[in-house]
């Protein structure tokens, strides 16, 4: 810039900007459209219908997470998973709502299925057993019909990463997560329906 001052006289520098006292988090709930205000409300009713069977204590400081992360202007999905997934602050092994895995994730997948059925309040134990021969949405996919069982099923939600993501919730409330989470801004599919 101090080439283009010399040569053009000073005409292409700009005085600093007016400094303000507002933090980040406010300039951007300024900036949010006010369908964002009923979409914030819907991705908290769609947390809090997730981890309802999470310790109240719990679940508050989880969705309160959640939130916080869709307040910086994150979109739904990536605050919803960033904010269960962490491993550090995440949610709980024990209370384990939403299962995250990669599409070799299946060491993952073995470890922590068990505690997302277990944490569903099926009591029967699910064993998985890596056999190499079968890729990662096929293993979801027969995950979701042991699941028919218990009268539960296994949904994907598209985090819009290549990791696959899920939860489990009975079969009589299916539509009526899908339809909480169209109201939150999250794509959330049943059985094959995952691309």
């Amino acid at each position: 810039m101090g080439f283009l001052d010399r040569l053009f006289g000073g005409r292409f520098t700009m005085p600093p900007p007016d400094e303000t006292n507002a933090s980040h988090a406010a300039i951007m709930r300024e900036m949010r459209s006010p369908e964002s205000v009923a979409q914030k409300q819907a991705l908290k009713v769609f947390t809090e219908t997730l981890l309802a069977r999470v310790p109240e204590a719990e679940s508050a400081r989880l969705v309160r997470r959640v939130l916080r992360k869709y307040a910086v202007n994150q979109a739904p999905a990536s605050a919803l998973t960033e904010g269960l997934l962490d491993t550090s602050r995440g949610q709980k092994l024990a209370d384990l709502a939403l299962l995250g895995v990669d599409w070799r994730g299946f060491d993952v997948f073995e470890y922590q299925a068990p505690y997302l059925v277990a944490a569903s309040g099926v009591q029967t134990p699910y064993h998985y057993e890596h056999t190499g021969t079968r890729p990662m949405l096929e293993v979801l996919v027969s995950f979701d019909q042991w699941l028919t069982g218990f009268d539960k099923r296994y949904l994907h939600l598209d985090s819009g990463d290549d990791d696959y993501v899920g939860f489990i919730v009975d079969a009589d409330r299916v539509e009526y997560t899908l339809e909480l989470a169209r109201q939150a801004g999250l794509s959330v599919s049943i059985g094959t329906d995952h691309e």
